[in-house]
């Protein structure tokens, strides 16, 4: 199973994924959710505010197919 994700903010680095670039994390199996694929990728889990598949918010427990676009997004503040 392939997944791909971007990474938003403050999350965004080289070495874990960017916002420009998405980054294509392989899964062997059927069997994933959005928790194992933080978990792969590195993120610190703590700092991720929102979690989107194909477009749409979901939670760390939720499953993924093959060809999934996943993107992480830090809290944000403001003035």
């Amino acid at each position: 199973m392939k997944i791909n994700i971007k990474c938003f903010a403050t999350l965004s680095n080289d070495d874990t994924c960017r916002h420009d670039r998405p980054r294509a994390i392989s899964f062997a199996g059927d069997h994933a959710t959005v928790g194992n694929l933080i978990d792969e990728v590195g993120v610190p889990e703590a700092e991720i505010a929102t979690v989107f598949v194909n477009g749409r918010r979901s939670g760390h427990d939720a499953p993924l197919s093959d060809g999934d676009r996943v993107a992480f997004v830090p809290a944000v503040g403001g003035m």
